[in-house]
């Protein structure tokens, strides 16, 4: 049982790792601590009813016991007043056991956002092992090769990238071969996406397939990895820098983080049909990499991925178990223009099922664009911004507009609001009655 968890191996090894032969320094010496505070208030325009009233504390303590060594710790303390985005205690069926969140009640809860030692061995070796966040993608408002960590969908894609993303036990090498910086990563910690039940606000009604009217169907318990060696992601990036353009090469071999929705049609005794839905998560191949090169007062930037069989749910009514593989290609191209205050940001991503399938609620090739503007005022206190994404295949998307002021040199004010649109069939549409405006504050100690 110990060698199945990782905080267990790391909490055994820290003592030894904290043994140096460095000259010994007095604790306070070597100890850097912090404290972020957040409120975020949001209501819904359409029910007038708070969406969201949560205080969010974010303790981080660094232990640096040499220059080329150090230990971070970062807690989450989260209280949701409301308690609507995750009504009553989340059972986390898709969280290993040492990842999962300390829940008091139904509004409370702690959780051990990152705990990791990073050491620089010989300045050649750079490791970096314990509970931590890979960030492989560079995209706004949607995700490409950011696939490493999964998500909370708590507020579906709102929250900050780096707030939503689970933090995974994980070890992560990096050194380099000549010119190319090499990065491996290893993953034992079997956590996957965190989805909303059906009476959630932002509960993705339109990733599931629904049997006829008058058909029960019964959603059974996920089958989820559980083998600490064998159920492992592994996952290799080769980086470089050429004539001006900063290239990567990146391979991922891992576990979906959204479960495959097979089914099957089961008779009782007397001829009556029902459906019974078995969520199992299945493994992938990812190949892809990025680019991006500096033109003047512009950045030119993309990713690009292949995922070798992916899974879909389909309206073939032929296909066993209601599910079609194929190979996906997805990519995104951005360019990104500074001048002065002023900046501006539009990105195409592209998605193609490589074979001819009849997936379920999707185009075989979808585009959504994203558009971002943002404008610094008063001495660069006060920021405005708006991010605009949009499906072009069925025109839903949501614009995001922002205004945030420094009300001091730690602690920022932001007053925003957050618009859905589109035919409640599809992704971006199906929130449309969750548009809401939000207003929040931030401290930092």
């Amino acid at each position: 049982m110990f060698l199945k968890n990782p905080f267990a191996v790391l909490l055994f090894f820290l003592p030894i790792l904290l043994h140096g032969q460095e000259e010994k320094k007095k604790l306070k010496d070597w100890i850097e601590s912090s404290l972020v505070v957040e409120m975020d208030i949001a209501k819904e325009f359409k029910s007038k009813d708070f969406q969201k009233t949560e205080l969010l504390l974010q303790p981080e303590f660094t232990f640096k016991k040499s220059k080329n060594s150090k230990f971070v710790f970062k807690g989450q303390i989260y209280m949701d007043f409301n308690d609507k985005l995750e009504a009553g205690e989340p059972k986390e069926a898709t969280v290993s056991d040492f990842s999962q969140r300390l829940f008091i009640g139904d509004r409370l809860n702690f959780e051990l956002r990152e705990f990791y030692w990073y050491t620089n061995i010989h300045k050649k070796l750079r490791l970096t092992t314990g509970k931590q966040q890979i960030v492989w993608g560079e995209t706004d408002g949607l995700k490409l090769l950011d696939i490493v960590n999964p998500q909370n969908f708590r507020e579906f894609v709102l929250d900050d990238f780096e707030n939503s993303r689970i933090p995974l036990w994980s070890v992560k090498a990096e050194f380099d071969v000549k010119d190319i910086g090499v990065q491996w990563i290893w993953i034992p910690d079997n956590t996957y996406h965190i989805t909303q039940d059906f009476d959630a606000p932002f509960f993705t009604k339109n990733l599931i397939q629904m049997p006829p009217e008058g058909v029960p169907f019964m959603m059974e318990k996920v089958n989820k990895p559980n083998r600490f060696i064998a159920d492992s992601d592994i996952g290799i990036k080769l980086n470089t820098f050429v004539k001006g353009w900063d290239l990567s090469l990146n391979y991922l071999y891992y576990y979906d983080d959204l479960p495959v929705l097979y089914t099957a049609l089961n008779m009782d005794d007397i001829g009556n049909p029902s459906i019974a839905v078995v969520p199992k998560f299945e493994r992938e191949h990812l190949l892809g990499g990025n680019f991006n090169k500096v033109f003047g007062s512009a950045i030119f930037r993309g990713e690009i991925a292949y995922i070798f069989n992916h899974n879909f749910s389909s309206i073939d009514q032929g296909t066993v178990n209601g599910i079609e593989s194929s190979g996906q290609y997805k990519s995104a191209i951005a360019l990104d223009y500074i001048k002065g205050e002023y900046f501006l940001s539009f990105q195409l991503f592209s998605d193609l099922i490589i074979s001819d399938i009849s997936a379920y609620n999707r185009d075989k090739f979808e585009t959504n664009t994203s558009f971002k503007f943002s404008k610094e005022m008063m001495n660069d206190n006060l920021t405005a911004e708006m991010l605009w994404v949009h499906n072009a295949n069925h025109g839903d998307g949501y614009i995001r507009p922002q205004l945030s002021y420094w009300l001091s040199s730690n602690s920022q004010l932001f007053l925003g609001s957050t618009i859905f649109y589109g035919n409640e069939n599809y992704l971006f549409g199906q929130f449309q009655d969750r548009s809401r405006v939000s207003l929040g504050m931030k401290w930092g100690i």
